[in-house]
């Protein structure tokens, strides 16, 4: 039992992304009963037996239908509490999208720090350990919690696909702010050891207060350039926007825009349809019909990080060794 592959779990539209990374695996994806009260309150549990066994649960902790992101973490936090009472030796989570990761600093007096709220929450439930894909401040994330972390980058998956649709030209790489100069440079690393020369990188201006955005100022050339703007999300797209107009303001032939979590909150209809991008690239992080539209007509490209999420789990459990 001690080297058994892990028993998988899902909650809610996370369902589709656990059964694709269940598939590279090559093990089931296990059941969970769930029953909603009329009076609104909610049960969950496990219907394999999980005692004694390492557990991996899979919960994308953005808003759906018919269900918020409080809701969503609440029954989360209910399941893996669940599967610890029931005896399970490890729980692991598996969130791609992680809520509240960029409430992670006081910017006010007596702001929360809510990543940090968050970590204690898990902890309290007795999740063992958590795996997420690209969070605001990889810094912020490691400090809030005291149970071990993953953190997976979606960097090489969108290096190689830039460099097979541009056929190995070197891009400018550009951050839509200083904030994410580091996530950048991550980019432009591997960019430049795959195509073997120099990729050079700049970065736009961006200045925040509440919600009013202002900054314009280009650092670097990118001139008859092709340019891969990079952020970790897109809310409204207005920063991502803005910093594509100083880019073609500077001279750039082309703005591609790559970020992982595609939130596209109320208001982003205007970023999606804007001309300012030759394409948009995003992950499967977060599902979102509204993009169909946009896939089809080519403005739009999502990419599957299932495999990514298998190989880590798959070198983590030593999958393989286990048996299947």
């Amino acid at each position: 039992m001690f080297n058994a592959a892990p028993l998988l779990f899902a909650l809610h539209e996370s369902h589709s992304f656990a059964t694709r990374v269940a598939r590279h695996l090559g093990l089931p994806l296990g059941t969970v009963g769930e029953h909603e009260y009329e009076d609104g309150e909610y049960k969950c549990h496990p219907q394999e037996a999980v005692a004694g066994r390492r557990v991996v649960v899979f919960a994308g902790l953005y808003p759906e239908r018919g269900l918020s992101v409080h809701d969503k973490l609440c029954r989360l936090l209910f399941l893996c509490s669940a599967i610890k009472d029931a005896g399970a030796r490890h729980l692991q989570v598996v969130s791609p999208y992680l809520c509240y990761s960029r409430k992670e600093q006081r910017i006010h007096a007596q702001d929360p720090v809510i990543t940090r709220y968050l970590a204690t929450l898990m902890e309290a439930s007795r999740i063992d350990s958590l795996t997420t894909l690209d969070v605001h401040s990889k810094a912020a994330f490691d400090n809030a919690f005291r149970i071990p972390t993953q953190h997976l980058e979606s960097t090489q998956l969108f290096a190689e696909h830039f460099i097979h649709e541009h056929r190995g030209e070197a891009p400018v790489v550009v951050s839509p702010d200083l904030g994410g100069i580091k996530r950048t440079e991550r980019l432009r690393q591997v960019l430049e050891q795959r195509l073997g020369r120099s990729v050079a990188r700049a970065c736009v201006e961006k200045y925040r207060s509440d919600e009013t955005l202002s900054g314009s100022l280009l650092v670097g050339s990118v001139e008859g350039r092709n340019v891969v703007l990079v952020d970790d999300l897109i809310s409204t797209g207005s920063t991502l926007m803005r910093a594509a107009e100083a880019c073609h303001n500077g001279g750039a032939k082309c703005v591609w825009a790559m970020a992982t979590h595609a939130l596209l909150t109320s208001g982003s209809e205007s970023f999606l349809k804007s001309q300012l991008f030759e394409r948009i690239v995003v992950s499967d992080s977060i599902p979102s019909p509204r993009l169909e539209s946009f896939v089809q007509a080519g403005r739009v490209e999502v990419l599957d990080t299932s495999a990514a999420i298998a190989a880590a789990l798959e070198s983590h459990y030593a999958i393989g060794d286990a048996g299947r």
